[in-house]
This record gives C-alpha cells, sequence and structure tokens, in this order.
C-alpha cells in the first residue's frame, strides 16, 4: 500500500503573494487525497521561502522518505518542493530512482517512467521565476535609489510612511538623534554615552535594551542625516529632508577617525558630579554619603563632595566639603556673570541692525557658490557618461561621485548657511544675552540639576587638558569661564573704574556669541 507525505509551503517573500495560504493548500491537497484515494500517512507545514537550500521540514521529510516511511507526495505544485537547484535535482533524482513513487500536485502526476526532461522543466521554470524576480527586484530598487527614495527601513529619527510610500522626519526621535551627534561631537563622550543618552531618552532594542555600541557607531557614520544615502555600494541623493548639518556631520566623523575618547565616568549618585575637578591633582570630585547616628536614635545623612583620588602619581589630600556650603560657593559664582539690563538692551539692538547689513552682504557669494555646484552637477553628468560608455571601472565611478556629492553637500549648506547666517548668529547670541540676565533670578532655593545646567553654559564640562572649568580648591569652588563670559565679569569688575568697556570681543558671527559692544563702565 503506497503512502503519502501532504507537503503545504507558503513564505512572506514576495513570489508567494499570489499563492493560496496554508489553510486553503490543505483543504485541497486533503479533498484530492480523498477524492484519488491516496493515503496521508503524515502532513508537513512549513512557512519559509524555498529560494534557498536548508528548509527543516522539507529536509525532515525526504530524509523520512529516504527510510522508507512513504513513497510518494501531495502538494499543490512542484514550485511548493523547491525553487532552487540543489533541492529540485534532490527531488527529480529520487523520483528518477524509484525512491519516490508519485508525486500528485492539484492538477497532475509524476512517476519516475515520466520523461525526465519534463519535470526538469517545471522545476526549471521555478527557479527561473525566483531569478527573474530577484534581478527585477534589484532593478526596481536601484531606480528607486536613482530617484532618490531610500529601498530600504528608515534608520532612527526617521519614519517609512506607507501612504506615501516615502521616508519621512520622525520629529520627537529626529531631535534626540541631533542631540546624540551634537554630544559626540565635543569629544567628551563615547559610544557608551551615546547609547545611555538613547536608552534615558526612550530609544531602545526591540528587546528593550541599550543600542550595541556597534550600531551606534554605524548610526553616526551614516551619511543618511545629511540627505545621502548608500545603496548597493554607491551613494546617492535622498528626497528626505536632513537631520543634522553637513558641517555636524564632519566633525563627528572626525571625532570618530581619532578613537581617543575618555572613559565614561559611570553613572553621577549626585546633581553636581561631573561638572568639577580637583584643583590638586585634576582628578573628578565625586559625592559620598556620610550618616551620623545619634544617642537618642536619630540619624542625619550629608552629602560631601570630594576628590576621586585617582590620579596615581599624585597622593592628593584636597579635603571634602559638604554640599549646602559648595552649593552656595557655586551660586555666588554665577551671580558674576549677571548681565544688566542697560547692557542687553544696546546689544540687542547693534544685533538688529547687523542683522539687516549680513542679509545684503551674502547674496553675491551665494551666486558665487550656485555656480559652483552647477559645475559639480555637470562634472557628475559627465562621470556617469564615463562610466556607462565603459571608459572608467566601477571602483573609480563610485569613489569620484561620491567625492563630488560630498563637494556639492558641502557648497549647498554654505548657501543656505549665508542666507541664513544673519539668523544663524543672532539665534545664539540672544540666546547668550538671555541666560545672562536670567541669572539675576537665581537664588538658593534653585534645584541643583538647573544650577548645573547653568554652570555648565558658563564653564563647560570641564574636559581634560582645557584651561576652562570649575575646581574644587582647599574647600572653596573656583571657575575660569569661556571667553563670552570671562568677558561679561571682567566688563562687571570696571563699572566705576573706566569710562567705557568692551562686552564682547567680535571673533566671527558662526562661533557667537561673539559681539563687540563699548559701554558706559562709569556708572551702574
Amino acid at each position: 500500500m503506497t503512502k503519502y507525505f501532504l507537503y503545504a509551503r507558503k513564505s512572506t517573500d514576495v513570489e508567494d503573494k499570489q499563492v493560496s495560504s496554508i489553510e486553503d493548500q490543505l483543504a485541497v491537497l486533503r479533498t484530492l487525497a480523498k477524492d484519488e484515494k491516496l493515503i496521508i500517512s503524515q502532513e508537513f507545514i512549513e512557512r519559509q521561502s524555498a529560494k534557498k537550500p536548508g528548509r527543516p521540514v522539507f529536509d525532515e521529510m525526504l530524509s523520512l522518505i529516504e527510510k522508507g516511511e512513504a513513497d510518494g507526495i501531495v502538494c499543490w505544485k512542484l514550485d511548493r518542493l523547491a525553487r532552487n537547484p540543489v533541492d529540485s535535482g534532490r527531488v527529480s533524482w529520487l523520483l528518477q530512482e524509484g525512491v519516490i513513487q508519485h508525486i500528485q500536485t492539484h492538477d497532475r502526476s509524476f512517476y519516475p517512467t515520466d520523461n525526465v526532461l519534463m519535470t526538469s522543466v517545471e522545476f526549471g521554470m521555478a527557479n527561473q521565476f525566483i531569478l527573474d524576480l530577484k534581478t527585477n527586484t534589484k532593478r526596481g530598487l536601484q531606480a528607486k535609489a536613482k530617484r532618490g527614495d531610500y529601498p530600504g527601513l528608515a534608520p532612527i529619527g526617521y519614519l517609512n510612511d506607507s501612504r506615501i510610500k516615502l521616508v519621512v522626519v520622525d520629529k520627537k526621535k529626529s531631535k534626540i538623534v541631533k542631540q546624540a551627534f551634537e554630544l559626540y561631537a565635543e569629544e567628551n563622550s563615547h559610544l557608551g554615552n551615546i547609547s545611555d543618552f538613547f536608552f534615558k531618552n526612550k530609544i531602545k532594542t526591540k528587546s528593550g535594551k541599550p543600542i550595541p555600541r556597534d550600531q551606534i557607531s554605524y548610526l553616526l557614520f551614516n551619511p543618511f542625516y545629511i540627505g545621502l544615502f548608500r545603496y548597493a555600494g554607491e551613494l546617492y541623493e535622498g528626497n528626505h529632508k536632513p537631520i543634522i548639518s553637513k558641517d555636524l556631520f564632519d566633525k563627528v566623523q572626525a571625532v570618530l577617525k581619532k578613537k581617543c575618547r575618555p572613559k565614561s565616568t559611570g553613572s553621577e549618585p549626585q546633581a553636581l558630579c561631573g561638572l568639577v575637578r580637583c584643583g590638586s591633582c585634576g582628578m573628578m570630585i565625586t559625592a559620598e554619603h556620610k550618616f551620623k547616628h545619634q544617642k537618642n536614635g536619630n540619624v542625619h545623612e550629608y552629602v560631601y563632595y570630594r576628590c576621586t583620588r585617582k590620579n596615581k602619581k599624585i597622593k592628593c589630600a584636597e579635603p571634602a566639603v559638604r554640599e549646602e556650603v559648595f552649593d552656595l560657593q557655586l551660586t555666588e559664582l554665577l551671580k558674576k556673570y549677571i548681565m544688566p539690563k542697560e547692557w542687553t538692551e544696546e546689544l540687542s539692538k547693534k544685533a538688529d541692525k547687523d542683522e539687516r547689513e549680513a542679509i545684503y552682504s551674502t547674496g553675491k557669494h551665494a551666486q558665487e557658490l550656485r555656480s559652483e555646484i552647477q559645475n559639480v552637477s555637470q562634472k557628475l553628468q559627465r562621470l556617469l557618461d564615463a562610466y556607462l560608455d565603459q571608459d572608467i571601472e566601477q571602483e573609480i565611478y563610485r569613489s569620484e561621485k561620491a567625492e563630488l556629492l560630498s563637494r556639492k553637500k558641502s557648497l549647498e549648506e554654505k548657501i543656505g548657511n549665508l542666507e541664513q547666517g544673519a539668523i544663524a548668529w543672532v539665534e545664539p547670541l540672544r540666546n547668550w544675552i538671555k541666560d545672562a540676565k536670567t541669572l539675576n533670578e537665581m537664588d538658593e532655593k534653585v534645584s541643583l540639576p538647573l544650577k548645573k545646567q547653568n554652570l555648565q553654559k558658563i564653564f563647560g564640562l570641564n574636559p581634560v587638558g582645557i584651561k576652562i572649568g570649575l575646581t574644587l580648591s582647599v574647600r572653596k569652588a573656583r571657575g575660569v569661564a569661556k571667553k563670552q563670559w570671562a568677558i561679561v565679569t571682567d566688563a562687571r569688575q570696571k563699572v566705576g573704574k573706566i569710562e567705557t568697556c568692551l562686552i564682547v570681543e567680535p571673533k566671527g558671527r558662526i562661533e557667537l556669541p561673539t559681539y563687540s559692544l563699548r559701554v558706559n563702565c562709569s556708572t551702574n
């Protein structure tokens, strides 16, 4: 008595879109077996593509047939069994040798005595279908890439909009991605810091874990965020909106190449940790909890800030300081950088005037850059023509194309910076003025995290090797501020002593706040 295995397969791949569901296949094949009086000893169901060898259910079924547990197969069509030369060759050989005595599909039968060519043709058609599909799919994706439409899953900060079939900006996550690039560009962060930053902002893996460092590295290296993308080893101009500037991207690439970033300082037990260095040995200041147990049973908790004493060359003896004392000292430091109201008003007026002049003067330079962009576009076209005419190799074409596209992107960004130049530098200037003015509202009741934010604006993050920053020396907080802030406190000290003083020294608008203002210092 001939026994049969029933085999049903459907994958999620493109080639299976027109194939009946597993349930429909089973219903038809069971009815077919009943009508043809075929005895089904076991059913095998598989949800996997047949493009490549190595399907576990299929392999198990053939192994059982080779052991003699069944003599035939019932399936929808031969392409359900195999769509690759390895599997189709195995089935054809077993059929030819009589190990498989009969294969019954919904529309025909296959026997060992049949013309081998007929079976081979049907298997060959299934295999050719996959090859054609692969070629057509690849061709379609390349055409999509050339149009500027990214043929893949959108990276973090973007979304695949199924309605319009385009990549769009994720308004919430894009801001976090931009902040991550800015953090890394400062050279005082490493990949672990960025992963922690993402995790704190609820950007994590599907399993809920922090994003691995290698993925963070790939993200920071991805030109997608400046409006370009790589596909099949080639760089394309995308239709999607950039999240970050080309200038910021280049800064991050420079930091990535250095590979010499400081190690993470770990978690911060208190708000002011990670902000101050020891004035004696240069190590970071950390917080330490201490408890005082009284005879009446009361327990008092104190927080002290002290040197970590991790400098192996120096035996640091810097004493600790109580948190409340340290806090008051930092508050007094902040008060030195308050900007008087009359100064801010005058600076604002001069900024408005300079903004108007800057807009007027950028037109000519922008036109020169547009001409250069046109020249680059012509070079790109000539390069493409040379490649299509087979005058240059593919590797040379891709390399030169990437270089020209990068150049074009830089020129476009320069134009944008020029046209928005006034706005670009005025906004940070006014933010700086606002920060200086609002320091006047600071008092001892302000929360430590908010106080830390203001201290970071004035003194920076205290990186190693930089002269600015906060230090603790002999239980006293001391600070060397950034240049624009140092000039403010210097001017305040000169009030009543000289007639005029310079508030902000000009240095170049892109790096503002950098503005020149002489004010009357003879009175308050």
